[in-house]
């Protein structure tokens, strides 16, 4: 795919994914969808896991947060961003020169398709709750970007990505959360660090998630930094 019609691509998704909310109903489980760097490759690969909540299952469930706000539909979007965004002041993934294959299946097709295209980086997207639907006395205290990881390289990889969208977040709470429970952790080849990237019960942090063309490109920094700018 070139540059012209990735841009293309972009600003359809943008006109979608734009407005009062999202699209309704992310995508439904197909194959990877992969994105080439805009120049010379610089050998890496990232793997973009959308949230689906299968629960082991064989259909894809999502979780709800104020203003309708559904964590899957936000996943696929800010994988897209992430990966295309055509925002010049915010690089992304591919103008960074990663080749970036974005997972929308069940948990762990996305699992298996990563460790197929031999990953670099697995990184799931998703955004976190409390046991509320929509908080409406919210404490910026409460709420921030939480990076997931089991391993030692998992937890650098989710140190740098906190670093870098939790500075960009409302919510005070950024930190790194010790997880053995989670397959995109355990099950992974590459190295797996997974993104909360805020929490979708209170509506700054929605409100946030949904601006994610200003700071996506942060997770290309992220990335970046990680990876030493390969």
């Amino acid at each position: 795919m070139n540059a012209t019609l990735r841009r293309v691509l972009s600003v359809v998704t943008a006109f979608l994914l734009t407005g009062a909310g999202l699209l309704a109903v992310a995508p439904s489980a197909s194959a990877d969808v992969t994105y080439v760097p805009d120049g010379a490759w610089n050998g890496k690969v990232i793997y973009l896991s959308q949230a689906c909540h299968d629960r082991g299952g064989d259909t894809c469930v999502t979780n709800t947060g104020c203003d309708g706000f559904s964590e899957n539909a936000n996943s696929y979007a800010l994988a897209v961003s992430a990966a295309i965004g055509d925002d010049p002041d915010h690089l992304n993934l591919t103008r960074r020169g990663y080749r970036v294959v974005r997972g929308n299946g069940l948990t762990r097709e996305n699992i298996a398709n990563s460790n197929r295209v031999g990953a670099d980086l697995h990184i799931p997207l998703h955004s976190n709750a409390l046991n509320v639907s929509c908080d409406p006395d919210p404490a910026p205290s409460k709420y921030g970007t939480h990076g997931l990881y089991v391993s030692a390289a998992g937890r650098e990889c989710a140190a740098d990505l906190v670093s870098r969208v939790g500075a960009s977040s409302p919510g005070d709470n950024d930190r790194l959360v010790y997880r053995t429970d989670l397959g995109e952790l355990n099950q992974t080849n590459a190295v797996a660090c997974y993104l909360e990237q805020e929490f979708h019960v209170w509506q700054r942090g929605v409100d946030w998630m949904r601006n994610r063309a200003a700071w996506s490109g942060l997770i290309g920094l992220g990335v970046d930094v990680y990876l030493g700018y390969p």
